[in-house]
């Protein structure tokens, strides 16, 4: 039985390699990055795995599985050049002051030794396209390409004639691009012309690698920028969606990768989506690839499995290697699942009792709406409500009218498309709420003259309604789902010589802070290099909730010598409070493992009155902490003296971690959704049941179902190989599930399955069913059929 399992696996996989415009589809790629893991190709096909990456193509062909190559979209790596200095700078990108770009990623130094080139560079753009077509001739089905989110603030002449084109042809004035005015209208256009400079080079050296291989793919690395997302949705330059960082905050089961998935695959009209799989530990004060427990990276695997997309969650990094070795029989097991569950997810549509409409040009404007997004999906996987993600671009009534409720996020450039089809889905009797900021924007980034009755939000606090057309709408005004922005700031002066290390520190503790720790609660660095370029986002973050005095570090390893440095404390975003203490900044002595001499002073002056300081015999002098956005306060703290005090009233909509409950973050929600929710098609009962999601969609033969357990025991505060021990998943027993069909349709028989276990058939009792035990991962097959005895 194994064996015809194992053949009808490869069977399936083994698609002619003529026919890659057909393969590159959702839940039909099962990609890994395989090296390094002692496991031979023919034995990763075998369990599922169609695709890798990094195989030579005569090895991956010979047993039916697709590989792809890897390129760098803008590093010009002087070795490959010979170090001909004068050819690596006729293909550079330059700054705005003439100096020639050089790229800083503090995960890989490394990169420092490369030059930036400039996507409109001619000479880059033939050598790239020789590439390509090099990669198709070799026999690769496609290429990853790095860095293709990174928008390189180019100078060049190419770029400046360019400009000019993109300028005439939407009617902006003929100025350069270095005498652009700052005024909102221009800044978006800028930015639109540096997102479709990045699309067009990709769109170029996909075609020319399929003059030589019809239906070669191509996918790039991004991450949750607003950049990234506007090329989902209006780009079709692309086969995957690499995204690096698909959470919120920490790795699974903590946080979640569903909502950025499902997002990636509504905006770009169900193209394939792809998690690369890893998690990012400070160790020592420095930042690198983590490996990961077992159980983490089953539910990692699993969830992203859940929504047709693809994992590498072989990508290792510094110091880690491939993080899948440990984990290959496991990896097995969830692979050979999902090859047998192909047709399912291939053929899936995502149904839902509530749609989530997001707008790509709205996030250009404002990140709010990614806060949006999370807290509000959030809400609704903790409470089984089935949903379905939207894009403004080219949305319709019909597609709204899937769902008898629908949120619109932030909508300060929605698209005119979508105010249409909202106002008919209103009119024809859709329940409506509106969570955000209202349009401002036209679609040439001018001001809107008048805002439409629909979308024009009612005066006042909290949540509002108003009758449009007969029919009631709801919203909630944009700065009550904002979140404050509180923080102190200390600019200072390093003026190094050479590039060495340096080193961040402090102490914080936190009272009640929402949602999950990231860089809006930390000691926050931005450094100035003495070339006038810039190092943003060095952290040191502190975990959130209610706990006592945390220390926290991070070494900053520049790749250029740095001139000045801005400090910040920071809580942007949470409600709580948080203090801090001996916050400290400066060189960093690798060797004794500490911070030489602290450049920063301890004055405080929470703004415009008494300037205190916060360690007895420190010296206010040195330096001074003011106020950042709103500012902060002080706070004596019996025999400790002056402190900073951030504290933030409750938010409305807030993010919280999905492994433990946290009722208020997901009530505050749900209170504010209330007046559209409709009675939800589905019911989820039991010992926490609030931590595991449910993920509802139709297919080919009926319905899937597809249960993820976030409840877990972690232990963050341990050193990453202790964390693996300890870590692990706790189950979840005698689920019940109550699923009700589409109107016309009953449940006429459903089928278990768990990777690593046999399919098991579910009995139905009164329109519910039970399963026994759910470790991280389970899927349901619903067979339906109509409500009419056939």
């Amino acid at each position: 039985m194994r064996i015809l399992l194992l053949a009808a696996i490869i069977g399936a996989s083994a698609l002619s390699q003529e026919d890659l415009a057909s393969f590159w589809q959702r839940g039909r790629v099962r990609e890994l990055l395989t090296g390094g893991t002692k496991q031979a190709p023919a034995e990763w096909a075998k369990q599922g795995v169609n695709c890798t990456m990094g195989t030579k193509p005569d090895q991956a062909h010979a047993v039916g599985m697709k590989t792809r190559s890897w390129f760098t979209m803008n590093a010009i790596n002087p070795k490959v050049f010979g170090n001909d200095l004068d050819r690596i700078k006729a293909m550079c990108a330059i700054r705005e002051n003439g100096a020639y770009l050089r790229p800083y990623d503090p995960l890989f130094p490394s990169v420092a030794n490369n030059w930036s080139a400039c996507v409109n560079n001619p000479l880059w753009r033939e050598y790239s396209a020789k590439r390509f077509r090099g990669m198709a001739e070799s026999g690769y089905d496609g290429c990853h390409i790095d860095y293709a989110s990174h928008y390189e603030p180019c100078f060049c002449t190419h770029c400046e004639a360019r400009w000019a084109a993109y300028a005439k042809e939407r009617g902006l004035a003929a100025v350069s691009l270095r005498e652009l005015p700052a005024d909102i209208q221009h800044r978006m256009h800028l930015r639109e012309f540096r997102i479709l400079s990045v699309m067009d080079f990709l769109g170029m050296v996909r075609e020319e690698a399929r003059k030589v291989k019809p239906g070669f793919g191509t996918d790039g690395t991004w991450h949750q920028d607003s950049g990234s997302t506007y090329q989902w949705a209006y780009g079709d330059h692309f086969d995957l969606m690499c995204i690096e960082g698909t959470t919120w905050g920490p790795f699974p089961p903590e946080s979640q990768q569903i909502l950025w998935l499902k997002l990636s695959h509504a905006l770009s009209r169900n193209k394939v989506g792809m998690s690369v799989t890893y998690h990012l530990i400070n160790e020592g004060g420095e930042r690198h690839h983590g490996r990961m427990a077992s159980d983490r990276a089953k539910l990692a695997l699993c969830e992203i499995m859940s929504q047709g997309a693809v994992s590498w969650i072989g990508l290792g990094g510094p110091k880690t290697g491939n993080l899948l070795r440990e984990h290959v029989p496991m990896v097995g097991e969830v692979y050979t699942t999902w090859a047998q569950l192909e047709t399912p997810l291939s053929t899936r549509t995502d149904i839902g009792d509530v749609g989530i409409v997001f707008s790509p040009r709205s996030y250009l404007v404002s990140g709010a709406i990614r806060k949006q997004l999370f807290a509000v999906g959030q809400a609704l996987m903790k409470s089984h409500i089935p949903f379905v993600i939207h894009s403004d671009v080219g949305l319709t009534a019909e597609k709204l009218a899937q769902c008898p409720a629908t949120v619109l996020l932030d909508a300060q450039a929605l698209t005119p498309e979508a105010t249409t089809a909202l106002d008919a889905y209103v009119s024809n009797g859709g329940r409506l709420l509106m969570l955000g900021g209202e349009p401002v924007y036209a679609k040439d980034w001018s001001t809107l003259d008048e805002v439409p009755e629909l979308l024009r939000k009612p005066k006042g606090k909290g949540l509002l309604s108003k009758d449009y057309q007969g029919n009631p709408v709801w919203y909630v005004p944009g700065d009550a789902v904002a979140g404050t922005k509180l923080g102190a700031a200390q600019n200072i002066v390093v003026n190094q010589q050479e590039a060495a290390p340096l080193a961040v520190e402090g102490e914080s503790k936190a009272l009640n802070v929402s949602g999950s720790a990231g860089p809006n609660y930390s000691v926050y660095v931005d450094l100035t290099h003495q070339d006038g370029s810039n190092t943003w986002g060095q952290v040191a973050t502190f975990k959130t909730g209610t706990h006592g005095w945390e220390s926290s570090r991070f070494v900053i390893k520049p790749a250029k010598p740095v001139k000045s440095a801005n400090v910040h404390v920071l809580l942007r975003g949470y409600s709580g409070t948080a203090w801090f203490r001996k916050v400290r900044f400066g060189p960093w002595d690798a060797g004794a493992k500490k911070i030489t001499t602290n450049l920063l002073g301890d004055g405080l002056n929470p703004g415009g009155g008494k300037t205190y300081v916060a360690g007895a015999g420190q010296d206010a002098a040195k330096g001074v902490w003011g106020p950042y956005a709103k500012g902060f306060e002080v706070e004596e703290i019996a025999g400790e003296g002056p402190t900073i005090k951030l504290a933030a009233g409750t938010d409305l909509i807030a993010v919280s971690p999905m492994h433990r409950a946290d009722p208020v973050t997901t009530q505050n929600t749900l209170a504010l959704l209330k007046p559209i929710l409709p009675p939800s098609m589905l019911a989820v009962e039991g010992g926490n049941a609030e931590q595991v999601y449910c993920d509802v969609s139709l297919c080919q033969g009926g319905a899937l179902l597809q249960l993820i357990n976030y409840n877990a025991e972690l232990h963050p505060e341990l050193p990453e190989l202790e964390q693996q021990k300890r870590e692990h998943t706790i189950p979840v027993t005698n689920l019940r599930v109550r699923f009700t069909p589409p109107k016309g349709q009953r449940i006429k028989a459903l089928t278990l399955k768990i990777p690593g276990a046999k399919d098991a058939e579910l009995p139905l009792h009164n329109g519910s069913f039970t399963i026994p035990k759910l470790s991280q991962y389970a899927a349901v097959l619903v067979e339906l059929a109509a409500t009419v005895q056939e």
